[in-house]
């Protein structure tokens, strides 16, 4: 055909066997050649793709295509793309571990207390069922944002419970009395709530640490108040029981103290601890911080404690 005969509009397309099937499904077509071909169906620029892959075929997989309309005979759906991702949501999670759906923040925390029971009762020697369990109890927790650390206490709590009635403490779940929140923590009753407003709402310590100049939220405000740069890295079971509080010292290199607090009797003492080495170096820094004004500062702020404190949220 001259270039001249080419008409000036192409005519549009026939109709193709594809026309309609789901982008990401999984279709097995018959051809004109007499082969039979499956895999992921692809709709590129409104080109008609089929990637293959499974036995004799490229670890990558091979793509079939594009595929014209007078090559395919037949066209079979074998799986839908929603069939294809709950596959393998089985595949990764393993069989749902029964129970209904959670709506409220009581169905929340008791569906999660059953998945950390289940991952408990899997023997180590079935890891992957281990594994997969592990999956759902986090799909579950990640609804409602609940923190790593906070999921790390109910997964220790429920293989605590296989072995002892008694209500486990922070010593007996973790490694020390004290840990940092976000490694580990005892979840709030609020923390199960569906409700994003209602996690985020923050809960007064009680009277009496609010009255105690020492409890560890004043001894921060003390320290943070004259100017010191402190923070709480460790916290016990209840949080206002005991804890670690880092004060930074203007001395170059590794220079801070922690001051470690522990309630008694409701009243909280502190000891503060060098937080670094002792070789020559580190003993020279020591030495440096205690001559410094904000060792004098955090030493006065141990032994005054807040200057004022509110018992009371409502005076």
């Amino acid at each position: 055909m001259a270039w001249e005969d080419v008409p000036d509009v192409l005519p549009e397309p026939g109709p193709h066997p594809l026309d309609g099937q789901e982008d990401r499904s999984r279709l097995r077509l018959t051809l004109r050649d007499g082969r039979v071909i499956e895999g992921l169906y692809n709709l590129i620029a409104r080109q008609h793709f089929l990637h293959r892959t499974g036995p004799g075929l490229p670890l990558v997989g091979e793509v079939e295509g594009p595929l014209l309309a007078d090559e395919v005979i037949a066209v079979e759906v074998v799986m839908t793309r929603a069939e294809l991702r709950e596959r393998g949501r089985e595949i990764l999670h393993g069989p749902r571990v029964p129970g209904r759906e959670p709506v409220t923040r009581d169905d929340f925390e008791h569906r999660l207390q059953t998945l950390a029971r289940a991952v408990a009762a899997v023997p180590e020697a079935e890891w992957q069922m281990q594994i997969r369990l592990k999956r759902q109890f986090e799909a579950c927790a990640e609804r409602i944002a609940l923190s790593p650390g906070k999921q790390a206490w109910m997964l220790s709590e429920a293989k605590w419970a296989r072995r002892s009635n008694a209500p486990p403490t922070m010593a007996d779940l973790w490694v020390d009395p004290v840990a940092n929140p976000s490694c580990f923590a005892r979840p709030r009753p609020q923390d199960f709530d569906p409700d994003p407003a209602m996690r985020r709402r923050r809960v007064p310590p009680p009277p009496a640490v609010r009255a105690d100049p020492h409890s560890i939220p004043n001894m921060l405000a003390a320290l943070t108040g004259r100017g010191l740069k402190a923070r709480i890295t460790r916290l016990g079971d209840p949080a206002h029981a005991r804890g670690h509080i880092q004060v930074e010292m203007p001395v170059k290199g590794r220079a801070r103290f922690v001051l470690i607090g522990e309630a008694s009797e409701g009243v909280t003492g502190w000891r503060a601890v060098w937080d670094g080495n002792d070789s020559k170096a580190g003993l020279k820094r020591r030495r440096q911080s205690e001559t410094t004004e904000a060792y004098r500062l955090m030493l006065t702020a141990m032994h005054e404690g807040r200057r004022s404190v509110q018992s009371d949220l409502f005076v």
